[in-house]
Order: C-alpha cells, then sequence, then structure tokens
C-alpha cells in the first residue's frame, strides 16, 4: 500500500506501469485535481489538473495538466488533448508542494476510513418494525 507520487500520477509507467493502483489513489486523486485547481497559481497560469482514466495498459489512474485560456470543462479539455488540438504542460511554478498535497490527500483518506469504520451503525426504524413482526 505504497502512496502515490506526482510522478505516479503524471506518468503513464506510474505506479509500477498501473499494477500497483488502488481505489485509494482514484479518490486520492480526486482530491488533489480540486485542490491543485484551488491554487492562484493554477488559476493564474490558466492551467487545470484533470483526472483521465488512461484505457488499456498500463497506468489508468492519471492527472493531465492542460492549459485553460477559455475555461473549458475537463471533458471539453480531454478531448481535445486526446484529439491532439492541445498538449499537456509542466506545473506551474509556485510556492505550494505538489507531493505535500497528495502527502495530505492520502492523509485525509486515512482519517475518513478510520471514521467511517468507528460510527456506530444506526439501525432503521422501519428496519427495527420489520423484525418485530
Amino acid at each position: 500500500m505504497a502512496r502515490g507520487t506526482w510522478d505516479d500520477f503524471s506518468d503513464k509507467w506510474g505506479f509500477s506501469d498501473g499494477a500497483g493502483v488502488e481505489q485509494r489513489d482514484f479518490d486520492v486523486r480526486s482530491t488533489v485535481t480540486s485542490r491543485l485547481n484551488g491554487l492562484p497559481e493554477f488559476n493564474a497560469a490558466r492551467v487545470r489538473a484533470v483526472p483521465y482514466d488512461r484505457p488499456g495498459a498500463h497506468n489508468p489512474c492519471l492527472i493531465i495538466l492542460l492549459p485553460n485560456p477559455n475555461h473549458k470543462t475537463d471533458d471539453q479539455l480531454l478531448t481535445d488533448w486526446t484529439t491532439n488540438k492541445t498538449e499537456a504542460v509542466q506545473l506551474p511554478e509556485g510556492n505550494y508542494d505538489v507531493n505535500e498535497i497528495i502527502y495530505e490527500a492520502y492523509d485525509q483518506l486515512e482519517v475518513e476510513l478510520e471514521l467511517a469504520k468507528s460510527k456506530p451503525k444506526i439501525q432503521l426504524l422501519s428496519d427495527r418494525k420489520r423484525r418485530c413482526r
């Protein structure tokens, strides 16, 4: 259960060529793209981090950085990228550490999973009534 790094999320060979990808990596990717897209550096550079489920072999859990000067949706950006109308870009320079953002997202997910395990199961009133009959 190794944690992914920026290299894992941004390279088709990441996560041991996809063999090491787990569901939690997809969950973390969602948090990471949201946080990256909220950074002032991304907004100033007009860059958007877009989750991409790569089909076929290799790493299916990618984050693609795409130029977004016209405020397109993620689907529109991916369509442009997959049809070679635009090219991926590098991380914008700035005062952030992308791997720290990723590690914090894994930490947050672990806390949420532990909380979900420790919450008492709430039995619905309708379930109790059915059993009493």
